[in-house]
């Protein structure tokens, strides 16, 4: 009988676990989903962890409501942007792909996004949406990546030389401190660093990091004419030691 008991209370006890564990799991998970579909019943959505996607419009032409909203152009619905996010007050701007003068939307960049936060629906209330999202995060897309890494080389001593602008995204992983740590391979045909022979057909490995839109930092690791103990950065186009 004692051992009855006892193999009852390992059995409660373990059931009790594995709610809790699918409890949290349910509040905690993110649910891919649609502008559109938010906007089209924000009260069923109320509270719930999402992840959109879209573009961010700078929409402050307007005296009262957001300053930025989630756009699908697609579909042609959008969400109002707010939040705080995990480190501190979410920073749009360098997100900001169209602005919106009250007539018409103007392209200025081209980073599709994924955001992710919670849904809220606040009911009609004056010169405020009914319903927003409460942002902790903003990621680019793959192919926003690829622009904001394509662009930023086009800026450095890469563009000098004989590059056709290809770059082959192999690995992404998130910073500690923030961002997006992005490693990259290209090809130039011809030398673009010192001490480089002429005419060279070079393929180069880079680590990049991207934080808010921007590289804050970009290392090429590996070429085939690299010194064994040294890389190039290519922010400050110089050899540092590794």
């Amino acid at each position: 009988m004692k051992r009855l008991f006892l193999i009852l209370v390992v059995v409660a006890a373990v059931s009790v676990v594995i709610l809790g564990y699918f409890i949290n799991f349910a509040i905690s998970s993110v649910r891919d989903t649609s502008v559109e579909e938010v906007a089209s019943d924000p009260q069923s959505f109320d509270g719930v962890h999402v992840r959109l996607h879209g573009y961010v419009v700078d929409t402050s032409v307007y005296m009262f409501g957001p300053k930025y909203v989630l756009r699908d152009f697609e579909d042609r619905v959008e969400i109002a942007l707010s939040g705080k996010g995990s480190t501190g007050k979410v920073d749009f701007e360098p997100y900001v792909s169209f602005v919106f003068d009250g007539e018409n939307y103007t392209q200025i960049r081209n980073i599709r996004v994924q955001i992710v936060g919670y849904a809220r629906y606040i009911g009609l209330v004056t010169d405020v949406p009914p319903f927003f999202l409460d942002v902790e995060k903003v990621d680019p897309e793959m192919d926003a990546l690829e622009t904001i890494v394509t662009e930023f080389l086009e800026t450095t001593d890469v563009a000098n030389g004989s590059w056709d602008g290809a770059i082959e995204i192999k690995e992404i992983y998130d910073h500690k401190l923030g961002g997006k740590v992005v490693v990259i391979e290209y090809t130039t045909a011809n030398a673009i660093h010192p001490h480089f022979i002429a005419e060279a057909i070079e393929h180069h490995t880079a680590v990049i990091t991207i934080n808010e839109g921007e590289v804050t930092s970009a290392f090429c690791v590996w070429g085939n004419f690299h010194d064994n103990n040294r890389i190039w950065d290519l922010i400050n186009q110089k050899w540092i030691q590794k």
